[in-house]
């Protein structure tokens, strides 16, 4: 972006210090207990770069969950527009490397989602995880289904919300709750946990494995 006339003075890292802050903050509380003031001061930033970068809060909250979201929107597009299946251990891998990172994101967009479906962060999010909805179903569609890889008589729509479920649960579950199973929810401990889901779908949704001779 070009330099225009009554650009605040700041650093040139100034709009990547403001989405990790209004990462960071949005995660802990609501779209409306967050002003742009403690943004600004959680990035050691002029407030007035939020208005430069972004116009308002809302495009600040847009951006910062279109770029986190960006890697995984990615993979999906790739995997939707392949003629080969997926790798399923490679499309988990590629979410919990994106959300992972950021763990308080999909507890975020949980509790957006419960809010008046007219609030503007609602609406935000709605139009970012449609397109997630639509190409999950394309992709589901086209490498699961397509290629036969679903046993006979799994609802296409059901095995991807177990594919959902499988990667999303841990990062919703109560702290609690994880910690007494013993999961990690850091870069790693979620990394650890693709072998399993590997193996639960395979022994559920998709057809089995032939072993060689």
């Amino acid at each position: 972006m070009s330099q225009t006339p009554g650009r605040p003075k700041g650093d040139s890292d100034a709009r990547v210090r403001l989405i990790q802050a209004a990462r960071q903050l949005f995660s802990q509380r609501s779209f409306q207990g967050v002003s742009t003031r403690e943004i600004a001061r959680e990035a050691e930033v002029d407030a007035a770069m939020i208005r430069y970068y972004f116009g308002s809060k809302s495009g600040l909250f847009e951006h910062m969950v279109r770029e986190t979201m960006a890697p995984v929107l990615a993979r999906f597009r790739q995997l939707s527009e392949a003629d080969t299946p997926g790798d399923l251990a490679t499309l988990m891998r590629v979410y919990y490397q994106a959300i992972g990172a950021h763990p308080g994101l999909p507890r975020l967009v949980l509790r957006v989602l419960r809010e008046d479906e007219g609030s503007e962060p609602y609406r935000i999010l709605l139009s970012i995880f449609q397109e997630v909805i639509q190409l999950s179903r394309r992709w589901v569609t086209q490498t699961l289904v397509g290629s036969g890889l679903l046993r006979d008589g799994v609802d296409p729509n059901l095995a991807r919300l177990s594919l959902v479920s499988l990667m999303v649960f841990p990062l919703l579950a109560p702290p609690v709750l994880v910690g007494q199973l013993g999961v990690t929810l850091n870069p790693e401990g979620l990394m650890a946990l693709i072998p399993h889901h590997i193996k639960v779908l395979q022994q559920g949704i998709l057809q089995p494995v032939e072993k060689s001779e």
